[in-house]
């Protein structure tokens, strides 16, 4: 009988699998899109190379791309789309007639299903969104600015401790330590001093980053997050560190909330103490939507976005510099020639003026990439055209920034750091293709901040600092690299956002009195 059993249920195995199989070959919607024929049979493809490889699912979707042509089949219900102009059509702003969701099997691998970002639907999606918009406009944003400046100034006092102490500095670490600080500060009216903590607090860093670094995995065993936060944190954290770090993060960002839900409800509290989700808290919005457990989930969002893609790009900025002096003594120049200098206070404003800081700005983005996932759009309503393809409604559709960012015809030599490319006569085209905010009425929320933050960092650091081959005559002291090559900058991996090369210990400069 047990053998009977045992067969019936391999023959009901067998049948199922030729089943979907054939579907998936045969009959399935996309089934005419050119790929490899495995990855259009299997999700074991795709699983092989983002987690048994760790992140390289991109480079063989490059790969395939390079045999196959700009729209390719990923996986049994993906495609996937190399043409940059493609990016105004999928990414478009969401309209109620003109519909892009997201796909519920990506967004599941983000462990924070209740927040915008891992919102599928687009209405629902609007409407988390309708209330936070505000507080990220440029009119918010410029009050923020104090506290932008007064980070700026606590770096680069922490910078000049640290060259008087003969430490190495990770600037990886520093920027996280600045761009995190702001965000809290932004988020919960509270900062949590990462510039002052000892080697600008790694701990807080790796945690945060190995929460990213989790996504992969969440997505196709999405079962493995709801087993860990039912354990106690004293067993999940054995589990795994990227798993355990999203654990830990989403539990702090609980207690964080449930202070502010304390607070929120005392009348007294004046508005410039009120935060982000002060005012949510005390809105109109559903109870559903206040809901603590939700309001963390976009507070791990708002927290880790507003950190990572800042500090990456300031790091890939200040390896560039460093690594070719003549670029760094042009900014210096003009940030001398505009007056900013160690004694002056820069204002916001006036640095968006200047052309040579822009591009580099511009450059350090593009080789940043913000994020570096895959991020599939569905247009359910309509079918969508790309070259000579028409693409059926509710097929999920994904781009990445890398790829368009080293689109050879667009940028050449992409892998170069060239400010220049943005002050040519025709830079003005490229903007469209710049897309580390992404495109679309779900971009990136903090853009606004994030250019401001860019901005001052920039102008404050390289206006005090400079190198043995590019002096300032005032400079603070000088910054050099310190067994680090352009390996640690490029990237290697899609962990969400850019991972370098295996053994990397990061952009570390040493400092030194000029």
């Amino acid at each position: 009988m047990d053998l009977l059993v045992m067969l019936s249920l391999l023959g009901a195995s067998l049948i199922y699998t030729c089943v979907v199989l054939y579907d998936r070959l045969f009959s399935s919607p996309v089934a005419k899109f050119p790929g490899p024929r495995l990855a259009a049979a299997t999700y074991w493809v795709e699983f092989y190379y983002d987690i048994i490889q760790g992140g390289k699912y991109i480079w063989k979707i490059k790969e395939w791309h390079e045999k196959y042509g700009p729209v390719i089949r990923i996986n049994p219900h993906e495609l996937h789309i190399a043409d940059p102009t493609f990016w105004d059509v999928m990414f478009t702003a969401s309209t109620d007639r003109n519909r892009r969701d997201k796909w519920e099997w990506q967004t599941r691998g983000i462990a924070i299903p209740a927040s915008m970002l891992g919102t599928a639907e687009h209405a629902l999606h609007r409407h988390r969104r309708g209330a936070i918009n505000p507080f990220f406009s440029m009119q918010n944003v410029r009050k923020l600015l104090p506290v932008v400046e007064e980070r700026v100034g606590a770096l680069i006092s922490r910078l000049v401790a640290s060259g008087e102490q003969g430490e190495l500095v990770s600037m990886e670490y520093a920027f996280s330590a600045f761009s995190n600080d702001v965000v809290m500060q932004y988020c919960f009216g509270r900062k949590d001093n990462h510039i002052e903590a000892p080697q600008f607090d790694p701990l807080f860093h790796n945690t945060s980053f190995g929460a990213a670094k989790s996504i992969a995995l969440l997505k196709h065993c999405s079962w493995i997050l709801s087993i860990m936060l039912a354990l106690p944190e004293s067993v999940a954290v054995r589990m795994g560190e990227e798993v355990s770090s999203s654990i830990r993060l989403k539990r702090e960002r609980i207690t964080q909330v449930e202070e502010i839900r304390r607070e929120g409800f005392d009348k007294n509290i004046g508005d410039g103490s009120k935060t982000i989700f002060h005012t949510l808290l005390q809105s109109d919005l559903p109870a559903s939507e206040k809901d603590t457990l939700r309001l963390a989930e976009e507070a791990v969002l708002l927290v880790g976005a507003g950190t990572h893609t800042t500090s990456w790009c300031l790091t890939v900025i200040t390896f560039h510099l460093l690594n070719k002096s003549e670029l760094l003594k042009r900014l210096k120049d003009e940030l001398r020639s505009a007056n900013i200098t160690p004694g002056s206070k820069p204002v916001l404003q006036d640095l968006e003026k200047l052309p040579f800081l822009t591009a580099v700005l511009k450059e350090g983005l593009r080789l940043g990439y913000g994020s570096t996932v895959r991020s599939a759009r569905i247009a359910p309503d309509t079918s969508l055209k790309c070259g000579d393809w028409s693409i059926p409604p509710g097929t999920p559709v994904s781009m990445m920034i890398p790829l368009t960012h080293h689109n050879e015809d667009l940028f050449p030599n992409s892998h170069d750091f060239d400010p220049d490319r943005w002050l040519s006569a025709s830079s003005q085209s490229l903007d469209k293709y710049m897309v580390s905010f992404s495109r679309g009425s779900r971009n990136c929320l903090g853009m606004n901040l994030a250019w401001a933050e860019l901005y001052l960092c920039a102008a404050g650091i390289f206006s005090h600092f400079g190198s043995k081959e590019a002096q300032g005559p005032s400079d603070t002291g000088l910054l050099e690299l310190f067994e680090t090559d352009e390996g640690d900058v490029k990237m290697a991996r899609d962990m969400f956002f850019p991972v370098a090369k295996d053994g990397s210990k990061g952009v570390r400069v040493k400092i030194s009195a000029k």
